[in-house]
């Protein structure tokens, strides 16, 4: 199987969780750039902490100590086999428990992508005060919608009766065909993908049901972001309405479809780095207006 070689500046590294270790990607700031913050990014339903190679040495770069991880049951992060080992609320205690290990007693910045989207949600809901921010990355309120949930049940029928290689059409889109060695290592991941997993997530997400208030109650500060032609799942309606019930900033990424940080990661950073300046985290103190930070 192809194995992409890490980013200048970025670690491999392992977390517990109660459940096992997972395997993770770490980029630290440099020392007099540092931010003293951490930001978590949580990957999606055929995803794994290499979508955010892309980003992570930028978000370090601009101060903050950035980390991705493969959650249990995905990619290098062994897990059980059975679907039922995948619901949300257990992939959120996952998350939880990765969150002091990264953020070092401060509130984190959480990502979630797609269904790291619903885990980071769960995971703030949990445990609010653990939280500075949570961005929704192409990830809508919910999926119980009839067509919605239909359209998963057809997957987990379509996974059980193939093999995974059947999502390769959808998510080629997303990866540039100038880089063949990514292309062969998504290829091969969905090969090696663990099914309890690809059952498991799916047939969670057809019971996520949109939690909006509950999050809004908590007064954290939210930021939804997708691409422009990310219309397979949610709409642009959707997304806007779920950031309205929010008071959530909504940020629509131009030439860019479920998953920006791929995409466009430039302009994702830049509307990270955005959001999270107007809102750090609690137990640092912000850099001087007259010195220069570099991003």
């Amino acid at each position: 199987m192809t194995v992409l070689t890490l980013p200048t500046g970025v670690e491999r590294r392992v977390l517990n969780t109660a459940r096992g270790p997972v395997v993770a990607s770490y980029a630290r700031p440099r020392p007099e750039n540092d931010l003293g913050a951490a930001v978590l990014l949580v990957t999606g339903y055929v995803g794994s902490k290499e979508d955010f190679w892309s980003v992570l040495p930028a978000i370090a770069e601009a101060g903050y100590h950035a980390w991705s991880y493969d959650q249990i049951g995905q990619y290098e992060s062994a897990g059980p086999t059975d679907p039922s080992a995948y619901a949300i609320e257990l992939l959120a205690e996952d998350a939880r428990s990765v969150i002091p290990q990264v953020g070092g007693g401060t509130p984190v910045h959480l990502v979630g992508h797609c269904l790291g989207g619903f885990v980071a949600r769960a995971a703030t809901l949990a445990d609010p005060a653990a939280v500075a921010s949570l961005t929704m990355l192409g990830c809508g309120p919910g999926l119980t919608e009839p067509k919605q949930r239909a359209g998963l049940a057809e997957l987990d029928r379509r996974l059980e009766a193939g093999s995974l290689e059947l999502l390769w059409p959808t998510i080629k889109r997303v990866v540039p065909e100038r880089n063949a060695a990514l292309r062969e290592f998504w290829f091969n991941k969905l090969q090696g993908a663990n099914p309890g997993f690809m059952h498991g997530t799916a047939r969670a997400m057809a019971e996520e049901h949109d939690r909006s208030a509950e999050l809004a109650a908590t007064g954290l500060p939210v930021l939804v972001v997708h691409g422009k032609r990310d219309k397979r799942v949610w709409s642009r309606a959707a997304f806007a309405a779920m950031a309205a019930q929010l008071g959530a900033d909504h940020v629509v990424i131009d030439k860019a479809a479920h998953s920006p940080s791929l995409e466009q990661p430039q302009q994702t950073v830049e509307v990270l780095l955005n959001f999270w300046a107007r809102h750090p985290a609690e137990g640092f103190m912000p850099a001087p207006a007259t010195s220069e930070v570099r991003a």
